[in-house]
């Protein structure tokens, strides 16, 4: 019975303390970085501009915060990629591209698409070509002016 009411008064002084999200908030006004679950896998992180609109979405696998211990790398199929970009910044809204820039040093490739809208840039290992996952991570930066002045 003991370890009963212990165990309860630890419960219930763990849900006294925990920080839902609403907290945060109330205490600390809408976050300027929040990161959701885009894929099972995936982690999309968006930074927002003062206008609470997205500045940079990074797309990667999902990875703890804070870990004592080095992960192994875990990449992504680039069709999922794909479908993600997609609907976080659809073709017909990024504007016509205006450039192209592609390089690749042994298993790593980076690919750079500039639009009018916005800045795509994809990350790639490529050493198992017979994987499906191997995109490391993609990021899109929006080229409003208050994204611009925020990162100057």
């Amino acid at each position: 019975m003991d370890r009963l009411v212990g165990f309860l008064i630890v419960v219930a002084a763990s849900l006294a303390v925990a920080q839902t999200p609403q907290k945060l908030r109330n205490r600390y006004g809408e976050p300027d970085v929040e990161r959701f679950r885009a894929r099972p896998g995936i982690g999309l992180t968006v930074e927002y501009g003062s206008d609470h609109v997205a500045c940079q979405i990074l797309i990667q696998p999902s990875q703890q915060i804070l870990s004592s211990q080095e992960e192994e790398a875990r990449f992504m199929s680039s069709e999922t990629v794909t479908d993600i970009l997609e609907e976080v910044v659809p073709v017909g809204t990024r504007g016509k591209e205006i450039g192209h820039v592609y390089s690749a040093k042994g298993c790593n490739e980076f690919d750079i698409t500039e639009c009018e809208n916005v800045s795509l840039a994809r990350s790639t290992h490529n050493c198992l070509p017979l994987k499906r996952e191997r995109e490391m991570r993609a990021t899109v930066t929006f080229k409003r002016a208050v994204c611009i002045s925020q990162s100057k």
